[in-house]
Order: structure tokens, then sequence, then C-alpha cells
């Protein structure tokens, strides 16, 4: 990935540095190019990436690299169609990375010989996990030579299989193919020409949507689908991503790491997650109030998450490599001191693991 940034970044600042002299052009009916891109790409905060069987949230904002190559032909001097494929390497969160590829084409027009503005459809895929988006573009094209363009743009892209909304911007070098016509003078672009009206279609009979799904039966490709679930074009369940979080808080009386009786229930429930998800690995983290000594405060901690530890692997059956226990002393209090109540309440141990499972979309 850094082989392939590095060589598109170069691509990149030979073409920018080229003399800034040449002769000012525009694109021609039948143009065709080749060129290289390198940007960047923000993914939706809700995206996951599949890293060794496990499924990990994608760091957002512009924190995903990407590089590849386009192709484009101009069929006026306005409208052009363009296909692209990029590489790409995100960032995890919690750590890790997580590779794919993006691909799609585009119909681009030029609303002058610099502007322009267009819409088309993408595959982006990360750590496997797929979404079709709609795409929206706009940038700026200016020619270095009578053959050797620059340009810059920028977006978003709105997913209909698991609704991400992501942005994206980027800069390439293009290289014309063909004749060019190097005139100082731009020539006028024409403008677009309307289309002739349809004719009006004869009446077609009354289609059947037999599950009564939205997709009529000609199209469905997944017959009998509950009416409380949204379908895609096909007629097909589609899924999302859900959240399951689970929390342990354990208070502990004065001076103690003892375990009270009432708290085993709490405990357990945390174990029955972790048997249900066996993928997770959990931290029991100890607290005190600030009471005592500093270096006492601290091994109480540690005695009180390790008591919990000990209860979830001896008591509950959780392997103890799943466990881990770490003790903070009175440094991170849970709630300002003011009263026996408050001390209480920072007498603790705390734990807090998350999943994330697809589930049926459900109709709205």
């Amino acid at each position: 990935m850094k082989a392939v940034n590095l060589i598109t970044l170069s691509l990149i600042a030979a073409g920018l540095t080229a003399p800034v002299f040449a002769q000012q052009t525009q694109a021609e009916k039948d143009d065709f190019y080749l060129g290289a891109r390198l940007g960047v790409f923000s993914a939706d905060d809700d995206r996951v990436a599949v890293d060794n069987n496990q499924l990990f949230f994608v760091d957002d904002g512009f924190k995903t690299f990407t590089s590849g190559i386009e192709a484009g032909y101009m069929m006026t001097e306005a409208w052009e169609a363009r296909i692209y494929y990029d590489y790409m390497e995100a960032d995890l969160v919690g750590g890790g990375d997580a590779y794919g590829d993006s691909y799609g084409v585009d119909a681009l027009y030029h609303f002058n010989d610099s502007v322009y503005a267009g819409l088309g459809v993408n595959n982006t895929e990360i750590g496997e996990v797929t979404d079709v988006a709609a795409r929206a573009t706009v940038g700026h094209r200016s020619f270095i030579n009578d053959n050797l363009a620059w340009r810059i743009e920028g977006g978003v892209q709105r997913g209909w299989e698991e609704d991400y909304t992501e942005m994206f911007a980027n800069i390439g070098l293009q290289w014309f193919f063909g004749g060019r016509d190097a005139s100082p003078e731009p020539r006028p672009r024409p403008e677009p020409q309307k289309a002739a009206p349809a004719p009006e279609p004869k009446p077609e009979p009354k289609p059947v949507d037999s599950d009564g799904d939205g997709v009529i039966d000609a199209n469905d490709k997944c017959a009998n689908t509950p009416k409380d679930y949204s379908v895609d074009e096909d007629g097909c369940i589609l899924y999302e991503n859900e959240t399951i979080t689970e929390e342990l808080l354990v208070e502990f009386d004065l001076n103690s790491s003892k375990i009270r009786d009432n708290a085993y229930d709490d405990i357990e429930e945390m174990a029955e997650f972790m048997k249900e998800h066996p993928q997770l690995d959990i931290t029991i983290h100890g607290h005190t109030d600030s009471t005592g000594e500093a270096d006492y405060n601290q091994w109480l901690s540690e005695k009180r998450a390790q008591s919990v530890a000990t209860a979830l692997v001896n008591r509950y059956g959780i392997e103890k490599s799943r466990v881990k226990s770490k003790g903070h002393g009175e440094s991170q209090p849970k709630v300002r001191e003011n009263s026996a109540a408050d001390r209480q309440a920072n007498r603790r141990i705390e734990a807090t693991l998350k999943v994330v499972n697809r589930v049926p979309k459900e109709r709205k």
C-alpha cells in the first residue's frame, strides 16, 4: 500500500511541477484518457470490518488512504463517462488495519473548461464488509500541456445496503490520447440538446406482489419474506448492524475486597454474556474511595478486581485466559466525594463488553 501510494504521489508531483506556462486547452469530444489518483476516505462511524473473524469499527474521519487508477471518455464536450478502481487501507478502532477496494462508474457534466460535477454508482469493501452506494462528485480540472491535466475532487456517497454515509477527496493526473487542440482561445461549449419527448407508453397489466414486500412477483427472488422486514430491489431481506453492550458494576464495603452476596447475580449475567460471545475478553477495573494511603488504595483496588475475575473463572467457568484485572486505586473516582454515599459509589469494580450482531432491518 505504501509503495503504491508513493508511486502515485510521485506521478502526481511530477505532473504538477511541469512548466506552468503551457498553453491552456480543454477536453474535446471523443477524447480518451488514463489517470492515476491518490486520496483519503472518511468512513461512516457505524462502518465495521472483519479482522480474524471478529467485527471491529472502522476509524471514522479522513483516516482511510486510497490509491488507484481511472479511465475516462468524453462523449461530448460537456458529458464524460469515467470508471475507476482504488485500493484502500483503513485504521480499526482499538488498533489494527483493514484492507479493501473501491470501484465504480461516474457520469460527469462539465459546466465550463474547469468545473464539473456528476453522479455515479460505487462498490466499497473494507475488511470483507461491502456497501453499494450512490456517489455525488464535484471537481476541478486544469491542463498542464496539450495532453496532461491535473484534477482535484471530493464528494459524498450514500449506501443502500448498509446505509453508510461517507465522504472522499482525491487528486489525480490524467493523460489524454489523440490529437489535441492547443488554441489559446477556448472554444464555446455547445448547450446540451433537449431530448425529444418519449411517446406515452401503453397501459400494462397491474403487477402482482403476493408477499406484500413492495417487490412485484416478476422481480422477487425471495418469495414469502415477512412483511415486518425491509427488503432490497430483489425482494430479499436487508440486514443492519446492532451493537449490544453488557456492563458490570460491583460495589464493596470499606477496606474490603469480599464480593457481597447480592452482587453474584450481576457477575453471573456477565459470565453468561461471555459464554454467548466466546470471541470477547474482559478486563475488570478496580477502584477505591479517597480514604487511606494511596499505596494501600492501589493494592486494595487490585484485590477487588482480582476477586471478581476469580469468581468469573472459578464460579462460572470462564477461561482464565479471557479474564484480566487491573487496579486504579483512588485515581478514577466515579463521583466527587462529599458524603459517605459518594465514597460508597467509588468503592467498586467496573467492566464493559460490546458486540456487533447483524440482524434483519425492520420496515419503518
